[in-house]
């Protein structure tokens, strides 16, 4: 995952349908394994790149912030966090080589703890929920059956209130669509053997390689079949401009 803290200046990033505006003394933080497109003119901001794995079991909370604006002064973790790296890039170049892994170490412990919920808050209880039921749904991608009628009855919530969770990626179904897509992208796009493309299909959850190839498409705007390694990044929906480099891709493999 990438975050950004802004010093100064600011950018606008389009995620999915939502337009972020990241002013100074905010913070950004981006999945890598979705897509975004920026706009920024003179800025002066601090950039961290961390493993997803250093996360474990929180990469849902990545997956739901992704692409979301916070204040860095509104919560203590977050205001330590920004601390801590603000006096970390004045003096990384004196840092020794044995110091740098334990130093990175606590960015990652910082950034896990920037991120879990209070417990008690219900806006926390809410997040909770949102970030089980995409956990789930990453779970089940390769399950042809699982849909938003699966959902309804694992979280035994109504319709409107699963609209609610997801209601800046479009509704439920068009999410575990997008995800399913971008999984099948990856799996398509990582070095090493290429993947039939019926295993592909299968693999995220779709019942026969037309279909799937055909949702491909209007995905992404190529078939599988001519995605490779390092050539091929997603785009927005609508527009022409790419997303992140494709070499940043190839992070979350």
């Amino acid at each position: 995952m990438l975050l950004q803290f802004h010093a100064s200046g600011e950018s606008r990033f389009a995620v999915g349908r939502r337009d972020v505006r990241v002013q100074a003394g905010q913070m950004v933080l981006f999945d890598l394994s979705q897509p975004v497109v920026c706009e920024a003119q003179a800025v002066s901001a601090t950039d961290v790149m961390i493993p997803r794995k250093l996360l474990g079991d929180r990469i849902a909370t990545v997956e739901t912030l992704h692409g979301q604006s916070l204040d860095c002064l509104s919560a203590p973790a977050l205001r330590m966090f920004r601390t801590y790296l603000s006096g970390l890039v004045n003096c990384a170049d004196t840092v020794e080589p044995g110091q740098a892994l334990h130093l990175s170490q606590v960015v990652a412990a910082l950034c896990a703890a920037s991120f879990e919920p209070v417990k008690g808050d219900a806006r926390a209880a809410d997040l909770m929920i949102d970030l089980e039921m995409r956990r789930f749904i990453e779970s089940e991608l390769g399950n042809e059956g699982f849909g938003v009628e699966t959902l309804l009855s694992r979280f035994d919530v109504s319709r409107t209130t699963l609209y609610r969770h997801f209601e800046g990626d479009d509704g439920a179904a068009n999410y575990i669509r997008e995800r399913r897509l971008l999984h099948a992208l990856r799996l398509l796009t990582r070095s090493g053997t290429r993947p039939r493309i019926s295993a592909v299909a299968y693999a995220v959850g779709f019942s026969d390689e037309k279909t799937f190839s055909r949702a491909f498409r209007r995905r992404f705007g190529f078939l599988p079949r001519d995605a490779s390694v390092g050539e091929a990044s997603p785009r927005t929906r609508g527009r022409d401009e790419p997303v992140l480099p494709s070499w940043m891709k190839t992070l979350t493999v």
